[in-house]
């Protein structure tokens, strides 16, 4: 059998449950390993032969990683992404629908959960990416997309307003062009540090870049 696995994404988890392991060598506690194999889940099974007050119960985890996609498994979205990596200048001509699907699919990688609006009067953004840390945290997600101009105050503004209205944790403006100087000037400082982020065309295509790297398996010919 073989599958093909991020080990950054692997290692990260394999850390996380290192402590069923008992930090004495001596100490045998191991009795069996199981690993199961199915989708992008590793469910591994370990069973002590000690007491419970060493090791505790059974202890069972299950390891997500990130399943590394064929070129046939690759689907429309994924392969405008594939398309941008290769051309970046593709990302200026990209249809406006389908550039919030890149840009949601680019934040599932990182681990959000991302929820679309509808379609048509989204109410001020585009999608609400969840993430269930230590404390959870709701961002608001607006994308824009020009040719010639950049993104000016009144949109940022416009999307201050949403992010208060409905207290979401923090606002994310995603374009695929730039924003402009009175932009940068006045939101992209250490007062919007922890409340705005402003994502450019230049900082998406670094995403898309790693997102293909880590995510995609290319054939390139």
């Amino acid at each position: 059998m073989k599958f093909i696995v991020s080990s950054s994404a692997l290692l990260k988890q394999l850390a996380a449950i290192n402590g069923v392991v008992a930090s004495n060598p001596i100490v045998p506690i191991i009795e069996s390993f199981i690993s199961t194999f199915g989708g992008d889940l590793i469910d591994v099974n370990v069973n002590n032969i000690v007491s419970d007050e060493i090791v505790g119960k059974d202890a069972k985890a299950i390891i997500q990683f990130n399943k590394v996609k064929t070129k046939n498994e690759l689907d429309e979205i994924d392969e405008i992404i594939l398309e941008i990596y290769r051309d970046k200048k593709k990302i200026f001509s990209t249809h406006h629908y389908d550039f919030e699907c890149i840009v949601r699919r680019v934040f599932i990688s990182l681990g959000y959960d991302v929820e679309p609006t509808k379609k048509t009067r989204d109410g001020g953004y585009d999608m609400i990416a969840r993430k269930d840390d230590t404390v959870p945290t709701n961002h608001l997600i607006e994308c824009k997309t020009s040719k010639k101009k950049a993104i000016g105050v009144d949109v940022i503004e416009r999307f201050l307003f949403k992010i208060n209205e409905l207290k979401a944790s923090t606002g994310i403006m995603v374009t695929n062009l730039k924003f402009s100087a009175d932009v940068i000037k006045k939101y992209a400082s250490s007062t919007y540090k922890y409340y705005l982020k402003l994502i450019d065309g230049n900082e998406l295509l670094s995403m898309i870049k790693n997102y293909v790297e880590s995510n995609l398996r290319l054939m390139f010919n």
